[in-house]
């Protein structure tokens, strides 16, 4: 009789830890349970946590290639933040510079040249605003990949120790042993 109550508590165990496990990763979403390893399968068991662990595995590696992308988009926004910064700055003084040159004209040829000439700066000095704009848009865009990656990974790793607990279990489980909890903090 011991033995049977034995492996009622631990399928009963097995069953509060799968439940844990499928609430704890993402709501559930990237990997669910079998209704056979729910059962206490252990084959089931396995492959489903074979199969959390790979998707795990594959989440990782998708959210380093995001953060590498994220960080690649900073570093180019900020590089032509600060190259269009210093296109402002020349701008505004190429601006100064041609003002305090104007009012000499004598003739409106020099007037109409002296208009071409600030119509220039000036197209120069909105572009070079636009593209701080751009560098800022472009740095948003690597801050907001940066940190779905970071959740990306954060996800597959859990996802992966979820996995193997499961799979550990499967194995204890065909031995006999007691389960071994479901990490579900965090998750």
């Amino acid at each position: 009789m011991k033995f049977y109550t034995k492996r009622i508590l631990r399928r009963a165990a097995f069953l509060v830890l799968a439940s844990g496990l499928l609430n704890g990763c993402a709501g559930g979403s990237r990997v669910q349970l079998s209704d056979a390893a729910l059962a206490g399968n252990p084959s089931a068991m396995w492959e489903d946590g074979q199969k959390s662990a790979d998707t795990g595995e594959a989440l990782v590696s998708k959210g380093e290639q995001r953060l590498a992308t994220g960080r690649r988009q900073v570093l180019e926004g900020q590089e032509k933040i600060a190259a269009a910064n210093l296109r402002v700055a020349q701008a505004r003084e190429d601006y100064q510079t041609a003002v305090a040159a104007t009012g000499g004209s004598s003739a409106p040829t020099d007037l109409q040249a002296e208009a071409k000439r600030l119509k220039a700066i000036g197209k120069r000095w909105e572009e070079a605003i636009d593209a701080v704009r751009e560098g800022n848009n472009l740095v948003e865009k690597g801050n907001k990949n940066l940190d779905k990656g970071q959740s990306e990974i954060r996800e597959g790793r859990s996802l992966m120790e979820s996995g193997s607990t499961l799979m550990r279990n499967a194995q204890r489980t065909r031995m006999g042993d007691d389960l071994l909890p479901v990490k579900t903090e965090g998750l």
